[in-house]
């Protein structure tokens, strides 16, 4: 049975020395402008470096990367901890990983996540000699350029699901070496497809090694694997450090059809240097953009079909200020890391109501201030109070003049019916019937009374065609 842990909020005279980690490491620190750790990396860094496995509870923006990128780089360049502990062989600074294998795995939901937690483990091992090979793999791009930089092998690994199932699918990767397991994230990654495939990825790794597991939310969907993969884990709920969130979270009550001239005049209103929207689907996001151009906002949307390229160029653009309000759906902006991000505004709601504790904290981190917004209509009052209860709010419902709802909710537009795709079969008889009546037309075509030469020409050739 797994329980929490008593704990008293820590000083925040606490300065990374007190870690104990190598000059490699607290020089590279030092050099990014962190003085203090915060409260998950207070909690969590010791017992990371201790070989343990921990089980982290902590919002987005809490500092909770470095919480597991640190100690697992020091321990990767100068510790014995794994053999200290007799469970593994030491993490080797001299020979590093064999071809295609690899000693950390990190498991995370997006391609932007991997892509900026690959960032975060290079700028903090930068002075490791010598140097510790990291590598992010994910899918919507070509496996093959992958596969060449697993030949030569990687220290750390940070994978999507998907695509590492398919880097195993190609006998690409080897999982012998490796040492210590990261889920990123792990209440996303268990729900729908993601559980099914971290279910497959657990029971290709070895038993023996260190997992480390960080969450949002506690949801029944993790219970399973916490039991199943995790030795006598080390619980750090950061759940007793709160005293008050820093997002002013409001909720603005709106007729669904007005919800497009809502948010124009929101976004004209509010100085906001960055503005976050989140939409339920990849179509709504590109409508979007194109209705707020027309209104002279200029937006720019993120999701699944979009190239990786176009996805990466759109965060680069949106993180540079040079694009002030992106438009995503809940997978998209996974890994969207932005220090002053003012506002975060919910055009649809989240299915999922841990979602919106995802959604929510992209703003306010790292106890900045912050502001979320959602824009409900009639059909979506009834789930913001599922929200709420699930997350234990009550949010007072905003009007806005001119925006007013009704109280009896206009009708909802009607969707236009799919046209049934034809059957092979039904086809295959339509082409028969027309091959039919063209037989037919040719047969009434030929003459009641055929020429003679016709009578003579098979006459001659009777000995080819036979006696009639």
């Amino acid at each position: 049975m797994i329980t929490l842990n008593s704990m008293t909020k820590p000083s925040s005279k606490a300065d990374f020395s007190s870690f104990m980690f190598s000059t490699e490491i607290l020089n590279v620190i030092k050099k990014a402008g962190y003085e203090h750790p915060t409260d998950i990396q207070l909690e969590a860094i010791p017992p990371v470096l201790d070989g343990k496995d921990v089980l982290a509870r902590a919002e987005t923006g809490s500092g909770k990367t470095a919480t597991y990128v640190l100690p697992l780089l020091e321990n990767l360049s100068t510790k014995n901890i794994y053999r200290q502990s007799k469970l593994y062989n030491k993490f080797n600074g001299i020979d590093r990983a064999k071809s295609n294998c690899v000693q950390v795995l990190v498991l995370v939901p997006t391609r932007e996540l991997a892509i900026q937690i690959c960032d975060v483990f290079k700028q903090f091992s930068e002075n490791i000699k010598p140097e510790i090979k990291c590598l992010s793999v994910y899918g919507g791009v070509k496996i093959n350029p992958q596969m060449m930089a697993l030949r030569s092998g990687t220290d750390i690994l940070i994978s999507t699901p998907g695509r590492l199932l398919d880097l195993v699918s190609q006998n690409a990767i080897k999982f012998n070496q490796i040492k210590a397991l990261v889920v990123d994230e792990v209440d996303r990654l268990m729900k729908g497809d993601f559980q099914e495939e971290i279910n497959k990825i657990m029971k290709l790794l070895p038993n023996k090694r260190q997992n480390l597991m960080f969450t949002a939310t506690f949801p029944d969907s993790i219970r399973s694997l916490v039991r199943e993969e995790m030795n006598n884990p080390e619980i750090v709920n950061m759940d007793e450090f709160v005293e008050e969130v820093p997002i002013e979270q409001r909720v603005i009550t709106v007729n669904h059809n007005k919800k497009n001239d809502l948010l124009a005049h929101l976004l004209n209103k509010y100085d906001w240097k960055q503005v976050l929207v989140f939409c339920s689907a990849k179509k709504t996001c590109d409508n979007l953009v194109i209705k707020l151009a027309k209104r002279d906002i200029e937006a720019i949307a993120m999701h699944g079909n979009k190239e990786q390229s176009a996805r990466s160029a759109a965060l680069r653009d949106f993180k540079s200020g040079k694009i002030r309000i992106l438009i995503a759906t809940d997978v998209a902006a996974r890994g969207i890391d932005i220090e002053q991000l003012a506002c975060v505004i919910n055009f649809d709601l989240p299915r999922s109501p841990n979602d919106y504790v995802h959604r929510i904290g992209r703003t306010g981190r790292a106890g900045q201030t912050g502001q979320a917004i959602s824009l409900i209509a009639h059909h979506e009052y009834h789930h913001f109070t599922v929200i709420e209860k699930h997350n234990a709010l009550r949010l007072k419902r905003e009007q806005l003049k001119g925006f007013e709802a009704d109280e009896i909710a206009p009708p909802m537009p009607r969707s236009k019916p799919k046209k049934k795709a034809k059957s092979k079969k039904s086809a295959l008889k339509k082409n028969s019937i027309v091959e039919k009546n063209n037989d037919e037309k040719k047969i009434k075509s030929i003459p009641s009374k055929a020429n003679e030469k016709d009578f003579e020409e098979t006459a001659v050739n009777a000995h080819i065609w036979g006696k009639r």
